[in-house]
């Protein structure tokens, strides 16, 4: 991959401890190489984050939760998806927004607990999701942030969503296994920077193993160099890694 103001470095040579990972489609990269990571409210956070940041996760351990938490937000978002076809945005944006309703809250809470419970439970409905999962791993890279805490971030930030009126049992079913649902501060594996900060090209790195710039095999390197138990940490990218090994054989 050729890129002119991004540094590139192979994870091996990276102490990835203390790393502040964010990862991005590789369609982007071009386009990051020269104007530098630009805060938005993604597609998948519209209706949900109220501000505009760029989000990243500390250390291998930050990524392997935050993948964890992504396949159990897929599955979880199977619930907007329209028969036979992905929902379209406004259908999904209306589904956070019941969601917050504080008369039919509770009602609203226990059906979708009840079926995303159902969801979680049986392989077969998650499936889906991790093919999705699959086609984000396959087509996205990794980048390391150079970011200064106090001027680009703060530890101490706030999580929208976990500040907003949404279902608890339900962000815990689709946050990573390590939340602290009980403090609304972000976690490790969720940080954001400020909302509008901008990471110029000259603050970040872009992530090889050898020759590969493919999400999946360097977090297949991560995890094969970590002392972490996956199956605990982050037990849904652990089913995903076994369905994804199966398609390999």
């Amino acid at each position: 991959m050729e890129v002119k103001n991004i540094a590139i470095q192979d994870i091996q040579n990276i102490d990835t401890r203390f790393s502040f990972f964010h990862y991005t489609n590789i369609n982007n990269i071009e386009s990051i190489d020269k104007n530098g990571l630009i805060s938005k409210i993604g597609e998948n956070a519209s209706g949900i984050e109220a501000t505009e940041k760029i989000f990243f996760a500390i250390g291998i351990k930050g990524v392997l939760s935050i993948y964890d938490s992504w396949i159990r937000w897929l599955i979880a978002k199977r619930l907007t998806d329209l028969p036979g076809k992905k929902a379209d945005l406004p259908f999904y944006r209306f589904c956070t927004f019941i969601m917050r309703l504080p008369v039919i809250h509770y009602f609203i809470a226990f059906v979708v607990n009840t079926i995303v419970r159902l969801e979680f439970r049986f392989k077969p409905f998650k499936i889906k999701s991790f093919k999705i999962m699959k086609e984000i791993l396959d087509h996205s890279c990794f980048l390391i942030l150079d970011l200064e805490e106090g001027v680009d971030f703060s530890y101490q930030d706030i999580d929208e969503v976990k500040k907003q009126k949404f279902d608890k049992r339900l962000l815990k079913m689709v946050y990573a296994k390590q939340n602290k649902m009980s403090s609304k501060k972000m976690d490790y594996w969720n940080m954001h920077t400020f909302s509008n900060v901008v990471v110029p090209p000259d603050k970040i790195q872009l992530i090889k193993l050898n020759d590969s710039y493919r999400c999946i095999d360097i977090l297949l390197w991560m995890i094969e160099h970590t002392k972490l138990d996956l199956k605990v940490l982050a037990p849904y990218l652990y089913e995903f890694l076994d369905y994804y090994n199966l398609l390999k054989k």
